[in-house]
């Protein structure tokens, strides 16, 4: 299949548990669900972000990709946890240009690794708002004014995770063209979903497992992200266990009817007691503490960098199942908190899909609903 910007490509989410891919395809004027589906992982596939039993990886998606008849051999996926180091700088103001150019020998100060040994992008956040500094000022740039400054994410990965990656892919039959960042993945996501043009500054934190993110976006702009994950998560193993047994149910969400089917055990969904999902339980409620510590200071540092409180929290993530997590969250920082629906602006095929289940666990596929919203539209 030749490759433009109107080419579906195949999200690949490898997580700690598991393997996810969604696919989406423009229908009109909006999106539609192609394809959603996954597969566990043993315990210790992936660790840190870094695939340590590959060909168990290998094998989840080569089932995946068969089970979901992918057809464009193109695809997108992402990094996360300690594999990726997301830097906010200062530098002068310049084009997107200019700055590719000279980009190099700043990650060269900023990143603890030899500039040879990693692959890194940058994304413009905008014009300095005040006069207080930010995370890092770049000095010696020539040429250049130096009242006149603009913030600047710096996104890095070691080559050999990198490369271990798209080996996964490409093994598994996929040409990767995109490589993308989890919670920039789910920072997209949100965006598709929310106008955040004129909110102003919100928090993005993905409840993931093992790890657990957070970033600020001012008017739909990431303009700060944690360079290192917080480890330790919202929610406790029971999670894990109540729902890994079931992932690939909960997540496909397929309506199958046809006579090879009949003998399968229900879906999720048809009869599920949901309070034996979304426990109440107050001594799982404590294991908020390590996550809602971090969020503070993540949310004062914003705020002493641009005098600016947070409005709105979105969460995502397998945390999100916990039960009342978002109350329990808006109680604590006194704004409002949302539980991510990244289905609510896209189009379902009722025939192919439960659209109930998918808003009920659409939270948990809104990295791979992100990362299937990009497109090659790189000259």
């Amino acid at each position: 299949m030749f490759l433009d910007k109107n080419t579906p490509l195949v999200a690949v989410d490898i997580s700690a548990h598991s393997v996810v891919i969604a696919q989406l395809k423009q229908v009109k004027d909006r999106l539609e669900l192609m394809s959603l589906g996954a597969r566990s992982l043993g315990e210790g596939c992936v660790i840190d972000g870094v695939i340590e039993k590959p060909g168990e990886v290998v094998d989840a998606l080569s089932q995946l990709l068969e089970t979901e008849k992918i057809k464009s051999g193109h695809a997108v996926t992402s990094l996360h946890g300690d594999a990726v180091i997301i830097k906010k700088i200062e530098t002068p103001v310049m084009s997107e240009e200019e700055l590719a150019e000279n980009i190099g020998k700043e990650a060269e100060q900023h990143i603890p690794f030899d500039v040879s040994d990693v692959r890194f992008d940058f994304q413009i956040i905008g014009p300095v708002q005040n006069e207080r500094n930010g995370e890092d000022s770049l000095t010696g740039w020539e040429g250049f004014a130096e009242e006149e400054m603009m913030e600047v994410l710096i996104i890095a990965a070691l080559n050999e995770v990198v490369d271990s990656r798209f080996d996964i892919l490409t093994e598994a039959g996929l040409r990767p063209v995109i490589l993308d960042v989890d919670i920039l993945a789910a920072a997209n996501a949100l965006n598709f979903t929310t106008d955040l043009s004129t909110m102003g500054p919100v928090a993005l934190v993905d409840l993931g497992d093992p790890l657990t993110q957070v970033s600020v976006l001012n008017n739909g702009v990431t303009s700060f992200a944690r360079e290192t994950p917080v480890h330790g998560t919202c929610h406790s193993s029971w999670i894990t266990t109540q729902f890994r047994l079931p992932f690939e149910r909960i997540t496909k969400t397929k309506q199958r009817k046809t006579s090879e089917n009949l003998g399968e055990e229900p879906a999720i969904w048809e009869g599920t007691e949901w309070e034996k999902l979304l426990v109440d339980d107050s001594e799982k409620k404590l294991s908020l503490k390590t996550v809602v510590a971090e969020m503070e200071r993540v949310f004062t540092l914003f705020t002493e960098d641009t005098n600016e409180p947070i409005k709105r929290i979105f969460i995502c993530g397998i945390g999100t199942l916990v039960s009342e997590v978002d109350a329990l969250l808006a109680g604590y920082f006194k704004v409002p908190v949302e539980i991510i629906n990244p289905f609510k602006s896209i189009k379902v095929n009722p025939k192919r899909f439960n659209h109930e289940t998918l808003n009920i666990f659409g939270s948990l596929a809104t990295v791979p609903i992100g990362l299937a919203t990009r497109r090659f539209d790189y000259e």
